[in-house]
């Protein structure tokens, strides 16, 4: 009996320590107090640490007060309620970041109180990455519906009120009735400007892909752009070499891409600024960055910056960074932003050196 008890443990020892997710004991010293008894390999790989760094330590000192507070808060839910707990939760690791846990946490009860938690954390993160990635396509899939019905609809009466408007402003004498027919004609056009963004996400154009220098588009862009800057009085910064490798894309998207961001960071700043476009080159990929020294972006209005429709300017549509990150995608490269409200905003675009 022995002999079989010794194996059976050592069976169960070699799936606590080999299955890959994330599994930890926690002894309950009180309601406030829980120390680590024990965890997986895949636990300590995830924290990079060590059976003798993590054995009884307060699940605050190990996890930090913020995320250690969080966890005590499961804990006691779980011995208030003294039944198995299912929840997600996010923690952040030293190395992997953010990571998103489905969590099972069972009570192990002894003469009516509980002793020890044993907790199971299956990392879900790319799944619902997954699903965000989905909402977000069909986003897309509504909007270019919306778009092929609406846009021939909008352009004929459009046509037909910008000829009017031509006509009276052919025959008008009147300053101040010219004055309203400038402005009708500005909002006109900005309409023309929003078919025409729906117009590109409901039918894709036309790609011709070909070895492209990015500092060659980074150049051109930059002094498209320049004229605005100065009237402005914003720096556009330089900061790439001219010997970045090419890579295969479209030209003409990414230098929307780069319109797009730089005329976003000249918005965000108004008047007096700086913005520095960055590129450099690692292993892999190429790397550029549109940095500036704006408002900024609220953390709340940040995990929602690119939906479409959502947009934190006061004329916007909320659909240029939407057609940027789709531009970018195509090209099988990534798309983060960083900000810090009050201090600027950060984005930074990874493209692989042999995009397709």
């Amino acid at each position: 009996m022995e002999k079989g008890s010794e194996l059976k443990e050592a069976s169960l020892d070699i799936i606590f320590h080999h299955i890959s997710d994330l599994i930890f004991q926690i002894k309950v010293i009180d309601v406030h107090h829980y120390e680590i008894e024990a965890v997986n390999e895949a636990y300590l790989s995830s924290y990079e640490t060590s059976k003798e760094a993590i054995s009884g330590r307060r699940i605050e000192d190990f996890l930090g007060v913020d995320q250690g507070i969080q966890a005590v808060r499961r804990f006691q839910e779980a011995i208030i309620r003294k039944k198995t707990i299912q929840f997600e939760e996010g923690y952040s690791f030293p190395k992997q970041g953010y990571k998103i846990f489905d969590i099972t946490l069972v009570p192990l009860i002894e003469g009516g109180t509980v002793e020890r938690l044993i907790g199971v954390a299956k990392d879900i993160t790319e799944k619902r990455l997954n699903e965000e990635h989905l909402a977000q396509s069909e986003k897309l899939s509504i909007v270019g519906q919306l778009a092929a019905g609406i846009a021939h609809e909008l352009r004929n009466p459009l046509t037909s009120l910008k000829g009017f408007l031509k006509l009276i402003q052919f025959k008008n004498r009147d300053q101040d009735i010219d004055r309203y027919v400038q402005v009708m004609d500005s909002e006109f056009h900005r309409i023309e400007q929003i078919i025409d963004e729906f117009l590109i996400l409901a039918k894709p154009t036309k790609s011709h892909f070909q070895n492209n220098h990015i500092h060659h588009i980074l150049d051109e862009v930059i002094e498209l752009l320049s004229g605005q800057a100065n009237m402005k009085s914003i720096i556009l910064k330089k900061e790439y070499p001219s010997s970045l490798p090419p890579i295969y894309s479209e030209c003409n998207q990414l230098k929307q891409v780069f319109i797009n961001l730089i005329k976003n960071a000249m918005d965000a700043i108004g008047e007096e600024g700086e913005i520095i476009i960055k590129a450099r080159e690692s292993t892999q990929e190429l790397q550029i960055q549109v940095i500036d020294n704006g408002t900024g972006i609220a953390d709340e209005e940040l995990e929602k910056l690119g939906s479409p429709f959502f947009t934190t300017k006061k004329n916007g549509t909320g659909l240029g960074l939407t057609i940027c990150k789709r531009i970018v995608k195509k090209h099988k490269g990534t798309f983060t932003v960083e900000s810090n409200e009050g201090k600027g905003t950060t984005i930074t675009l990874n493209f692989p050196k042999n995009s397709l």
